[in-house]
């Protein structure tokens, strides 16, 4: 008993700490043009070496990280769907779709083919980095755009629309390599079974969205009007967030992962009357919440493997910065001109949330689908993108701004 309360004492001290020091980390960091995460992901790796020396991180302190961190996660990946226009989506759909495609095969296939030949990995290392690198951090992309308030604007709405595709394929894919990875452990005699796990991971994501649709369709408006008559001030909240923990809860009860669940709840709530103020009772949710995400992150760095996997680190930065840039910004400049695609390209290059859930993902399996080495490079490559490409998309947007009102 006195071992639980030493353990829910640094449980509680932990969260206080990470949650008082958010914000002005956030404010500090916002000054400067760059994202929160880079700070809480720096925070873990700091307490995983102070852990080395002291010992003070226990099993149910690790264990009660990881919950806060996937309630941060659900949070997370929930205000990217629900924050989802699907009409405007479905109006500049083949414009879009132009862009997202190569923007989704360039840099996995960059990343792949990177993972494969460096020394020491193999075909599942490879899969999985490449599957992670398609994948685009809308939040991280939209930063700067919204501190421009240029997000409105038709190229704006066009960089939306391209991560929004983005990052629904991703979580898709996400689902998918979740059950086509564990039946490579073994190599090419279990390709077969891979695909075969793969088909039906995709006709059981195929059935989940189609309920999920339905769900938003027919039920959820007449639940969210009876819960507001409830309790007009928080009932539409309570309301949505316990049925995004639901449909997190059944999508890695199906195999999926609660981050398919998130987003497609999200996706659900998008088109409800009060998706505003669900929307911002959810950021608090995710200011507290959502830091322990990143903390996670930094915290699974192996603190002894950051110097030999810097190497690495640099050359995935450079396959991941390319790979969106020529991928999305090449198809860009064909749709909406030179300038337009350098700014989206540019603005398609940060990596978080669904990169590290992959790569995450594939450490905790072991070894052989992600080494302690691939996942330290992973880390420091996509601190990276969100590092540089917010900070470049701000200085092409402001000399954009300045060219306008040249000629205006």
């Amino acid at each position: 008993m006195t071992e639980a309360h030493e353990s829910y004492g640094q449980f509680m001290l932990l969260l206080g700490v990470v949650a008082v020091l958010g914000i002005p980390l956030r404010s500090a960091l916002r000054k400067m043009a760059l994202p929160a995460l880079v700070a809480f992901i720096g925070l873990g790796v700091a307490i995983s070496a102070a852990d080395q020396s002291f010992g003070f991180l226990t099993q149910r302190l690790d264990d009660g990280i990881g919950l806060l961190a996937q309630i941060g996660l659900v949070a997370l990946l929930f205000r990217v769907g629900i924050e989802s226009d699907l009409g405007r989506l479905a109006g500049q759909m083949r414009r879009a779709a132009a862009i997202w495609l190569p923007n989704m095969i360039l840099p996995a296939v960059l990343a792949f083919a990177l993972i494969w030949a460096w020394p020491g990995f193999g075909l599942v290392p490879a899969l999985l980095t490449g599957i992670a690198a398609s994948a685009t951090s809308i939040g991280i992309s939209t930063a700067p755009w919204e501190e421009a308030s240029a997000l409105q604007s038709d190229n704006g709405a066009l960089m939306l629309d391209v991560a929004e595709i983005d990052d629904v394929s991703a979580v898709v894919l996400l689902g998918i390599v979740f059950a086509v990875v564990p039946n490579l452990q073994n190599g090419n005699a279990m390709i077969g079974e891979a695909v075969w796990a793969g088909g039906v991971q995709l006709a059981k994501i195929a059935l989940f969205s189609g309920v999920c649709y339905l769900f938003s369709r027919f039920a959820e408006p007449r639940l969210s009007a009876l819960f507001s008559r409830f309790d007009r001030q928080t009932g539409p909240f309570v309301f949505a967030a316990g049925t995004v923990f639901l449909i997190a809860a059944l999508a890695d009860m199906l195999g999926f992962s609660m981050a398919i669940g998130a987003i497609f709840a999200g996706l659900a709530f998008s088109r409800d009357p009060e998706e505003r103020q669900i929307d911002d009772a959810f950021a608090y949710v995710l200011a507290l919440f959502g830091p322990f995400f990143f903390l996670s992150v930094g915290l699974s760095v192996g603190f002894e493997t950051i110097w030999t996997a810097l190497t690495l680190a640099m050359a995935l930065f450079l396959a991941l910065f390319a790979g969106k840039l020529i991928g999305a910004g090449l198809a860009a400049w064909a749709v909406a001109g030179r300038k337009t695609g350098w700014l989206i390209g540019m603005s398609m290059v940060p990596r978080a949330e669904i990169f590290l859930i992959v790569m995450a993902h594939g450490l905790s399996l072991g070894s052989w689908a992600v080494p302690q080495e691939l996942y330290t490079a992973s880390v420091l490559a996509a601190v990276a993108t969100c590092i540089v490409a917010p900070l470049i998309v701000s200085r092409l947007l402001a000399n954009e701004e300045r060219t306008t009102e040249a000629t205006t």
